[in-house]
């Protein structure tokens, strides 16, 4: 252990040796962080290793712009390790537990690797802002035994107190633990003196520049509960002048409905009762009624008597009624979220715990200590096995990303009947930018998912009424056509006529497909191909007794109507073409239909010359051919005088798609879409 003084870089203190333990009460952040980054600079520069605990997350960078304004090569010192500035919750509370023993541990254990690493020791600073009073007795106990091992080390700590935080009594427990109690006030850093040698009787006058700083009356009574001493503080909580209520019996303060509570109270403490945070109530000057919280501290005399006592209160009306506030809205909370069915929960990633409230029960069956025992993992178990997965993805993926988050799944209850319910939530992130903890709320949907399942099935029937009656109506056109072409004659009316029926089944076909079909409302374009080809085929029969039909049909190619309209319209007028006109004095021949989907890209312009710009989407190609005599060597693709051939070029502009005709050994028309 080196006996040289190291420099602490605060100048009310000076030199100290290693073994010092500091602590300072400050009202704003301003007036700690004067004392810390002089504090760390100095070791910085004086080759120890250092170690800043602050308060949370959004302090670790405070704290460094905080440096970065005295310490201009902070980043530095911070690439090479000489300095960590890391939250409470990785040092103090890892996985939400308060360890002293792991604490001090983790302290020695840094100590040594500064050293072995070539730095002289190791400067400290922790702050005990994050405290709940649930571990204020814990953290007393780690500081009495940092106190006591910290003089066998080299190792310098300061520890920060906010006055507005802790109370008087809390205040003085801190402060008899350090070496060095400095307060800041006025703009002036003060050093007092050392209280933990001090005669029990001086404790609380040597600690009374701190206490008179925060708002807590410190009074002294005697034994028999004559007020002999009055702070500021005092004269703020009850409204009463010192010079007005030394003297006086504590009992002015008691309410009419409290009357000797006090006188009681004295008397438990004599006889070795504890009164600390004691609850209770007292009267102002003025007539009104505080709430307060009382500790008794005893005062001896050099002989260890009883001589007289000194009581701290506070007033915490205002966090009452804060208290009782949030009390309420906590209980209108969970009465809405019990009779609205829902559950919320929270779920920390960090400690990998849950916790729930709501209408439990009513949901998943469970009571709430179940669910609490079982934490997460009934949630996941529970989950219906048709949804785990698709359930775990997105629970996953908004877990990395944070934000919001909003799915439907079915839960199995205890009962094992599955409901559906909607799980909406959002994941928190913490320090690091990654998301720490999700909280959301969940509830069951199983009625408006039956009622939403009872109305697609209307709305299916629906739908599937409309296309029987749409393909009645269309196949009632086509039999008027039939009967007013036998009026005719005329081969040329005849085969107009002809040619109309078949362009009115094209489509008549689509909906008794649809009527056929499921719930879609595409159709299965292949299948409607297929069915639609055969149908012309059995129209020129009669006059094409040998004509084969080869069709390479990709499966699983669905469209909805406003594509695979004009697509079964050109399959019609081209595959009726070939069988018009391809096999002219011919026995035999072949005609192929091919239907699949297209290289990745896009094309530019259509039959028309419109330029179009690269689209996405997914692409297709439909090839009708033929074997046949050919084309005439007249005829232009572009200004077709054909009906039939007019009708394709605008149904493939309908489709946005581009035509290419191919003449060598009979006929091939190449139709490339794209849909979206």
């Amino acid at each position: 252990m080196k006996k040289s003084l190291r420099k602490s870089g605060i100048d009310i203190i000076g030199d100290v040796p290693w073994g010092t333990h500091i602590c300072q009460f400050y009202q704003t952040k301003e007036d700690f962080m004067d004392t810390l980054v002089p504090y760390f600079k100095t070791g910085l520069e004086n080759n120890e290793f250092s170690m800043w605990i602050t308060s949370g997350p959004l302090e670790v960078e405070y704290a460094k712009e905080s440096l970065r304004m005295t310490v201009p090569d902070i980043d530095s010192y911070l690439k090479k390790g000489q300095i960590q500035i890391i939250p409470y919750s990785r040092f103090y509370a890892e996985e939400g537990v308060f360890d002293s023993k792991r604490i001090l541990n983790n302290l020695v254990e840094k100590l040594n690797q500064a050293l072995a690493n070539g730095y002289d020791g190791l400067r400290l600073s922790g702050t005990a802002l994050w405290l709940e009073n649930k571990d204020w007795s814990d953290f007393v106990n780690y500081e009495i035994k940092l106190d006591s091992a910290i003089s066998n080390y080299q190792m310098i700590a300061l520890c920060t107190y906010s006055l507005d935080r802790f109370d008087a009594t809390k205040i003085i427990e801190a402060a008899i633990n350090h070496q060095f109690v400095l307060i800041k006030r006025e703009g002036t850093l003060e050093q007092i003196k050392n209280s933990r040698r001090e005669k029990e009787e001086e404790r609380i006058r040597s600690l009374a520049d701190i206490v008179e700083l925060s708002n807590d009356a410190i009074l002294t009574i005697s034994l028999d509960g004559t007020i002999t001493s009055w702070n500021k503080g005092a004269e703020q909580t009850y409204g009463y002048s010192t010079k007005k209520i030394i003297g006086k019996p504590i009992s002015i303060l008691e309410p009419s409905i409290l009357v000797e509570e006090t006188e009681e109270l004295i008397e438990l403490f004599k006889q070795g009762d504890k009164i600390h945070n004691y609850e209770t109530l007292r009267l102002r000057e003025d007539g009104r009624v505080i709430n307060v919280s009382v500790t008794f501290s005893p005062i001896f005399d050099a002989s260890k008597n009883l001589i007289s006592i000194s009581v701290i209160s506070r007033d915490i009306t205002r966090s009452k009624r804060v208290e009782e506030k949030l009390r309420k809205s906590e209980e209108r909370y969970r009465i809405a979220t019990e009779q609205t069915g829902q559950v919320v929960y929270e779920y920390d990633l960090r400690t990998d715990k849950s916790g729930w409230a709501g209408a439990i029960e009513e949901v998943t069956g469970y009571s709430l200590e179940e669910f609490q025992r079982f934490g997460k993992e009934v949630w996941l178990k529970n989950i219906h096995l048709t949804d785990t997965s698709s359930g775990d993805e997105k629970f996953q993926s908004a877990r990395k990303t944070g934000g919001r988050f909003k799915e439907e799944l079915r839960l199995r209850k205890k009962d094992e009947s599955c409901i559906y319910i909607e799980n909406n939530g959002v994941w928190l992130k913490g320090y690091d930018g990654q998301p720490c903890e999700a909280i959301g709320v969940l509830k069951d949907i199983t009625e408006r998912k039956k009622t939403e399942h009872f109305l697609k099935s209307i709305e299916t029937v629906r739908k599937k009424e409309i296309h029987h009656r749409i393909k009645n109506n269309l196949q009632v056109i086509s039999s008027l056509l039939d009967l007013q072409a036998d009026k005719f004659n005329d081969t040329k009316v005849v085969e107009a006529f002809r040619e109309s029926q078949n362009r009115v089944v094209s489509m008549a076909l689509i909906h008794e497909e649809l009527h056929e079909g499921g719930e879609s409302e595409v159709l299965n374009s292949s299948k409607y191909l297929e069915r639609l080809v055969e149908n012309i085929f059995q129209t020129y029969r009669s006059r094409n007794a040998d004509i084969r039909l080869n069709m390479d049909l990709e499966e699983n190619i669905f469209f909805d109507m406003d594509t695979v309209v004009p697509l079964g319209l050109i399959v019609n007028e081209l595959v009726s073409n070939s069988l018009k006109h391809a096999f002219v004095d011919r026995d035999n021949g072949q005609i192929q239909i091919k239907l699949c989907k297209g290289k990745s890209g896009g094309y530019k312009d259509n039959i028309a010359g419109s330029k179009k710009e690269e689209s996405q989407g997914t692409s297709f190609i439909l090839i009708v051919s033929d074997n046949g005599i050919g084309i005439p060597g007249e005829f232009d693709l572009e200004n077709p005088v054909s009906l039939g051939m007019q009708l394709v070029n605008t149904l493939i502009d309908q489709l946005e798609g581009k035509l290419e005709l191919k003449k060598d050994n009979g006929t091939e028309f190449t139709i490339k879409f794209r849909v979206m």
